[in-house]
């Protein structure tokens, strides 16, 4: 075929910033390449003129999500698909007139600029380890329809001779582009690099079920009631950091002296925990917060570009049902760590002086995780992923922390054992780099070099609000003022300087 497309975008990934936000939406832009040469004659011995009226060349930025399990089989959704069209209202001429004897095609680039939607999720492999890979995909598709006018010409080439049978009106694709979504979050102003602000939660903390399934004695209530329980974590965790710091503090609000000194914590746990949800299908809650195609315009009425090569076993309905939802959790502390962190002397932490008997008691202390993963299972291997949700595909976090308590009995010599629990939600995040700068030293003689050099460009969500409004620092001052040098950036002499 004369006519050959080629998908070029400036980058073939596209960084997000800032939370999923069906709101917002990203750039991704690059030029399509035209290609035109000459075919080849039987009869001739020079090449001939290819021109061709080009009548519409699309765009088409589209997402798929995929999950494969042994529990809920193989089931898709596209996420979205934007399609642009890159003419104008006209068709265009395009011809390789004297050029045709060139062992290069002639090209033209057309530019495109492509809306991408802010809420989809990242690029991502998940599912079935057994079986080729499924999961969260993006590319382009370019199409282009033409008419070749090249019918009627004198040169009896074969694709004039096959003419007469030939649509006049063709089609070409030009070969799928993939294209990697990223998506990072930023911390607050006031924190320090990489890292988030800390999380407050004012914890009720309830008994841990009796894994024995035993009925024995408790705690009474009116003394549990009396425990306060603040904990506190980031905000956000970065993918990057190899532990997670955590809080705890704990008082007896408003107990008796007598309940303080049987009232002992002897330990406390801390399990990190990811855990995974594959459906085979989208609820209605997740149609309303994901934008996504409507069923019209689903798999199977409308066919995935790129499904999965298992797709064809699973449309015929012959391998039975499955079901909706199956997940898998596992803990990311460190293989070395216990998660268990003993308190020192005898637990009677509440047994203090009258002045200070509601204060807090304060256990600080970093939570190791682990930075490559070491397990396998029937998804593959157990690594860390961003906190992130998808019409089929779900990542959550959580913090678990158990307390364990005893209490000593007035009227017997037993202790009962007892454990309090409660969960924090929590955020595994991406963080962006910081652009590394050098600055180049001051010299008069070339007063330009004194730029910083930076290799990356920030991002926009560092230099301006969600509103469009610029961030202005307002704790760093303004340089004070200096008289005009001799070496003016302008090349001017300093007695032909003006002061405003």
């Amino acid at each position: 075929m004369p006519l050959a497309l080629s998908i070029q975008p400036f980058s073939d990934v596209l960084d997000m910033y800032g939370d999923a936000d069906s709101s917002s939406t990203f750039s991704l832009s690059g030029h399509i390449s035209i290609s035109l040469s000459s075919p080849a004659s039987l009869f001739a011995r020079r090449r001939t003129t290819t021109r061709i009226l080009l009548q519409s060349l699309t765009i088409t930025f589209e997402g798929q999500s995929e999950t494969l399990s042994p529990g809920t089989g193989y089931a898709c959704v596209r996420l979205c698909s934007v399609t642009r069209e890159l003419l104008p209202s006209d068709p265009v001429d395009l011809s390789n007139e004297g050029h045709e004897d060139s062992d290069k095609p002639c090209m033209w680039n057309v530019i495109f600029d492509i809306p991408v939607p802010g809420w989809l999720p990242t690029t991502s492999v998940y599912g079935d380890a057994s079986l080729p890979a499924a999961g969260t995909s993006y590319a382009l598709y370019a199409t282009a329809t033409f008419v070749d006018t090249n019918h009627g010409h004198s040169s009896l080439s074969f694709a004039n001779i096959c003419g007469p049978v030939r649509s006049r009106t063709r089609t070409v694709d030009a070969p799928r582009r993939p294209v990697i979504l990223r998506r990072f979050v930023e911390p607050g102003p006031e924190s320090s690099p990489g890292i988030f602000e800390m999380s407050v939660y004012i914890v009720d903390a309830g008994r841990a079920p009796d894994s024995n399934g035993s009925s024995r004695r408790s705690i009474p209530s009116d003394v549990l009631e009396k425990i306060q329980v603040v904990a506190s974590i980031p905000s956000a965790t970065a993918m990057d950091e190899t532990s997670i710091p955590f809080i705890l503090r704990v008082r007896a609000k408003d107990m008796d002296d007598s309940e303080r000194t049987k009232l002992k914590i002897i330990e406390f746990s801390v399990d990190v925990e990811q855990v995974e949800v594959y459906r085979n299908s989208s609820s209605r809650n997740d149609i309303d917060q994901y934008p996504i195609p409507s069923q019209n315009h689903q798999p199977p009425r409308v066919p995935l570009r790129n499904p999965h090569p298992i797709h064809t076993l699973y449309d015929t309905g012959f391998l039975g049902t499955f079901r909706s939802s199956i997940k898998r959790s596992f803990s990311i502390l460190a293989p070395t760590e216990s998660g268990r962190y003993v308190i020192s002397g005898d637990g009677r932490i509440f047994a203090q002086d009258h002045n200070q008997k509601d204060n807090w008691y304060i256990l600080e202390t970093k939570i190791p995780v682990f930075a490559e993963p070491y397990l396998r299972d029937w998804a593959g291997t157990r690594k860390r992923r961003i906190t992130e949700r998808s019409p089929l595909f779900c990542v959550e976090h959580y913090m678990h922390v158990v307390i364990r308590c005893e209490y000593d009995l007035a009227d017997s010599d037993e202790t009962i054992l007892e454990r309090l629990h409660f969960s924090l939600p929590m955020r595994h995040v991406n963080v962006p780099e910081i652009p590394s700068g050098n600055v180049i030293e001051h010299r008069c003689e070339d007063p330009w070099k004194n730029v910083p050099v930076t290799h990356t460009l920030p991002a926009y969500s560092q230099l301006f609000h969600s509103n469009g409004e610029r961030k202005l620092d307002y704790s760093i001052p303004l340089p004070p003022y200096e008289a005009p040098s001799a070496c003016s950036p302008f090349g001017l002499a300093s007695d032909q300087q003006r002061t405003l």
